[in-house]
């Protein structure tokens, strides 16, 4: 995407969830580690469906925009 305030909430984000999972839990936290390690993954999967999102409606932005430019030329 390119809003760069987004971009950089998503890598805090992702940064925040590895540093948790690296440096901040014990060896006996395998839970804490199962669900930070989920987090960062859900991170990475909300940034792809929203970038999903933006491109689809782009897209069908454009789309109507042609299909309106076809009609105002139709002639009957």
């Amino acid at each position: 995407m390119e809003n760069k305030i987004f971009q950089e909430s998503i890598e805090a984000l992702k940064r925040l969830y590895s540093e948790a999972l690296l440096d901040k839990t014990g060896a006996k936290e395998s839970d804490t580690r199962e669900k930070l390690w989920i987090a960062y993954n859900v991170v990475g999967k909300v940034e792809q469906h929203l970038h999903t999102i933006i491109e689809t409606g782009k897209l069908a932005a454009r789309q109507l925009e042609d299909f309106r430019k076809q009609q105002n030329n139709t002639k009957f």
